[in-house]
């Protein structure tokens, strides 16, 4: 019997079987079966080194501020509508003067009543800018134009005094509800936590003091006087002029709230409280006429502002 070596690929070994005889059928080659390779598993995941991502720029939208630490808000022109509420907390009256007619001209006294003060207004901020101060870098700032609606009310209770300073004699009081119309101009400084500016505006104030009386019971120019005049009520139309400073803050998408301090000034106020004669020792009887160089008032005031 022969032997043949016959090579085994699956195994890389040299085995022995016997020789075909002329009886015997050679035997078939032992066969390999294929097999199946597992996939590799996927992911849309894309592996990419971690300081790469860190370092792509950050994508800002043209109606946001580029700053080192990223968008800060709406850098484009809008249009904004508001309202506010607050208080007169103090009036100054300067170079103010009352008479009854047909007594002497006494001076007007600061007037310490509280008011109160109710505002609405519409405007446009302009797109930011950035503007080179005379110190520090470029600083982003944007302007705004208003148009202002406001009402002031209050009690009002001035001392009248002798001409030229002299002691106090009597008492003015009537109510005062002044409403006015004003256009203002506003700067603000961007890119901050909040949003501080200042500005001022112009416009025209339409004046209604009612339920006046003059109170007088004293010496003035050395002769005792003693009268009152009778409730009156007189208007004027003058021109206001305001200084303001306040700061905004947002609070939620485009709404921000916001507190201002102003001091609103009426020009040349000149009431008329009737022409009929108050003699002394009248009581609640004739009338008078006030006039001033300016009747200002200090306000504080919060709101809200809407900008689309």
């Amino acid at each position: 019997m022969a032997f043949a070596a016959q090579a085994q690929e699956n195994t890389g070994r040299l085995s022995v079987s016997p020789s075909a005889s002329p009886n015997n059928a050679p035997s078939a080659p032992p066969t390999q079966q294929a097999t199946a390779k597992t996939p590799e598993p996927t992911s849309n995941v894309v592996d990419a080194p971690l300081p790469e991502i860190a370092n792509q720029p950050k994508v800002i939208t043209p109606k946001q501020s580029s700053t080192p630490d990223g968008p800060k808000g709406a850098r484009d022109g809008r249009w904004y509508v508001g309202g506010s509420a607050g208080a007169m907390v103090q009036q100054i009256v300067e170079g103010g003067t009352v008479t009854a007619v047909g007594q002497q001209p006494l001076d007007q006294e600061d007037s310490g009543q509280l008011g109160t003060y109710i505002a609405a207004k519409v405007g446009y901020d302009f797109a930011v800018r950035d503007v080179q101060l005379a110190f520090g870098g470029p600083t982003p700032m944007r302007t705004a134009m208003e148009l202002e609606f406001n009402y002031l009310g209050s009690y009002e209770k001035m001392g009248v005094t002798g001409a030229n300073g002299g002691a106090k004699v009597g008492t003015e009081t009537f109510n005062l509800n002044a409403y006015s119309v004003l256009l203002n101009g506003l700067v603000k400084f961007e890119d901050l936590p909040i949003t501080p500016y200042f500005g001022g505006g112009v416009g025209a104030g339409v004046l209604y003091a009612t339920n006046h009386r003059l109170t007088v019971n004293g010496t003035v120019s050395g002769e005792n006087v003693a009268y009152s005049t009778s409730a009156g009520t007189a208007n004027n139309v003058c021109l206001a002029l305001q200084a303001i400073v306040g700061f905004e803050r947002n609070i939620y998408e485009n709404l921000n709230f916001f507190v201002e301090y102003r001091f609103l000034a009426y020009m040349d106020v000149q009431f008329a409280f009737g022409n009929n004669s108050t003699p002394n020792g009248a009581v609640n009887q004739g009338g008078s006429n006030s006039s001033n160089d300016f009747l200002a008032n200090q306000i504080i005031s919060s709101g809200l502002k809407w900008s689309f």
